[in-house]
């Protein structure tokens, strides 16, 4: 008795199963390391480029905590 080779679209979807959960993995870890500049970017000030890069990595903040808050679930 023969095993059939597995097909491309089975293929396919392991390696997009695969891409998803490490996704999630990095979004996960991002929403965690994120609020670490929190810190530093308020202690310099939020005037000019400073303001603009911490309400980037808010909303950077809030995507990572959206794609990765089922991580290990």
């Amino acid at each position: 008795m023969s095993i059939p080779a597995p097909t491309r679209l089975a293929s396919g979807r392991q390696v997009a199963g695969l891409m998803t959960g490490t996704l999630k993995a990095a979004a996960f870890w991002a929403a965690i390391a994120i609020p670490a500049t929190y810190p530093v970017l308020l202690y310099m000030g939020l005037d000019g480029g400073t303001g603009q890069l911490f309400v980037a990595l808010l909303f950077a903040n809030a995507l990572a905590l959206a794609l990765g808050h089922d991580y290990k679930r």
